[in-house]
């Protein structure tokens, strides 16, 4: 090839060829059942606990179709070309009877098919388990002191579009890989060994684990209050919490990296190309310490303040990854390296609004007159909305290239020894917000040693203000002139950089 990615494409070479035979489709049905009870006791006049209990049963989809296909996929190997065929994957269709009933297609005879019941009738087995106990308490000492902590379990069902995920295995879908070794992929032959008859060979799987469970938050909370005078609140609290079974994206037969032989040639079970799995193996963290203060409307003015320093880790923060996040792990036997920032992580926020009635006018302090004069002066409002935070981790890649030859495209490179990745504030800008210089593609065949959202994007700040005057002419009619600057300071708010 020319070693230009666009060149390769206008000679009609081809880095990666996708098919699919024909249109996935489904129709879910599933009954969803919530019951919850709770109650509360004044124990003392000065507290109060409140005891609850909730139960989930959400279960899996249902497809009237039958044509609904999982992978069975009893054993997670990381050794290319697994001889033992019981600890290949199978491909599993809803239902009994034949596989290939009313399909107008075959997968590779190499591949294991079956239609015997054995993932169950929803190819997803249920959680029955799902029982979340709350717990709360309120204690005042006296009147101007309150003391409230809590905690609960929380589950959490994902998004519905990686169970449909599974009707898309018998649209036929499959993916062929160009490697530098082997460059034979072009729009003429986009696809290697296809015969005569509609035949899927190395298809590109989409799976569910079909042991899975419901993914789950604890959550707990401390809040203390306290009055001051004139009519202001203080109040300091903390917010932690714990995630389990979180759900992400998960490649079950990835090759090994290497420089020789196709990638296929490395895979665990090479029959099949990418198995993209739903796994729940995410583990979270979140520590949240804030801060608040408020003063109730008294002498024409009311403000909220407030302010959170926190921190949330995780391994995965969805299975449709955010902006500036990666979609699958870059090593899926390396869970533990892609424990980082949350990519919704924000160190540090502070919301803050304000109302003022100018004391200026009939019955105020300044200017207490009628007429034009309060026409003019009088009766005018000041609001505005301040918001700050630090900005959310993104993560160092090659930008699609599959240096470590795995077929994937999730790399990220080495950071260079010695060197400081972030810029100090005065040289960061929108063409350079990071230091591009400490970093280089690894050696290829090989994983890079960056990890996983270790830059921080730039932050955010808006200011919004607002001034208004309410003219009432009846005791039922009135007109309000209102003047409103949204980024009133017209500050840049700068997107996430190139990485």
């Amino acid at each position: 090839n020319t070693g230009n990615t666009f060149a390769d494409f206008l000679l009609g070479y081809c880095k990666r060829c996708e098919v699919s035979v024909s249109l996935a489709q489904a129709q879910f049905r599933a009954r969803s059942q919530y019951y919850y009870i709770d109650d509360t006791w004044k124990l003392t006049p000065k507290l109060t606990l409140n005891l609850g209990l909730r139960y989930e049963y959400t279960p899996p989809w249902f497809d009237k179709t039958g044509r609904l296909v999982n992978i069975y996929a009893p054993y997670l190997d990381n050794t290319p070309n697994v001889a033992d065929l019981s600890r290949h994957p199978v491909f599993v269709r809803i239902g009994k009877g034949d596989f290939y009933e009313g399909l107008s297609l075959r997968f590779n005879p190499a591949i294991q098919v079956a239609r015997d019941g054995r993932l169950g009738e929803r190819l997803v087995r249920d959680d029955r388990n799902d029982f979340a106990p709350r717990l709360g308490l309120a204690w005042s000492p006296t009147n101007r002191w309150t003391v409230r902590a809590g905690g609960g379990v929380f589950y959490s069902q994902d998004t519905g579009n990686p169970r449909f995920d599974m009707a898309r295995n018998l649209a036929g879908r499959r993916r062929d890989e160009a490697t530098p070794s082997l460059i034979d992929l072009t729009w003429d032959s986009p696809f290697r060994n296809l015969g005569g008859t509609v035949q899927i060979n190395n298809p590109y799987v989409l799976g569910n684990s079909n042991g899975r469970r419901t993914p789950y938050v604890l959550q707990w909370m401390l809040n203390v209050q306290r009055e001051l005078g004139n009519n202001l609140l203080v109040e300091v609290g903390y917010l932690g919490s714990v995630g389990r079974k979180l759900e992400s994206l998960r490649a079950f037969n990835e090759s090994i990296p290497g420089t020789v032989g196709s990638v296929l040639s490395r895979a665990p079970y090479p029959e099949f190309g990418r198995i993209q799995m739903v796994d729940g193996s995410g583990k979270s963290s979140y520590n949240g310490l804030s801060v608040k203060v408020e003063k109730r409307f008294s002498g024409g003015l009311t403000f909220l303040s407030g302010y959170t320093w926190a921190r949330s880790i995780d391994n995965a923060s969805a299975i449709r990854s955010h902006n500036g996040d990666t979609l699958f792990p870059q090593n899926s036997y390396n869970l533990a390296a892609e424990k980082a920032l949350s990519s919704f992580h924000v160190a540090h926020r502070s919301v803050n609004s304000v109302l003022y009635q100018l004391p200026f006018g009939k019955g105020k302090r300044l200017l207490d007159h009628g007429g034009i004069l309060n026409l003019l002066v009088g009766g005018w409002e000041f609001g505005s909305l301040f918001n700050i935070q630090s900005g959310f981790p993104v993560t160092i890649t090659n930008g699609g290239r599959d240096v470590s030859n795995i077929g994937a495209g999730f790399d990220r490179p080495n950071q260079k020894a010695g060197q400081v990745t972030e810029l100090p504030g005065d040289q960061r800008n929108s063409d350079r917000w990071f230091n591009t210089s400490a970093f280089e593609l690894q050696a290829p065949g090989t994983f890079g040693n960056v990890g996983r959202n270790t830059l921080l994007s730039p932050g955010i700040v808006q200011w919004d203000a607002s001034l208004l005057k309410t003219f009432r002419f009846l005791e039922t009619r009135s007109l309000q002139f209102r003047f409103e600057a949204f980024n009133a300071a017209n500050h840049a708010n700068l997107a996430a950089p190139d990485t």
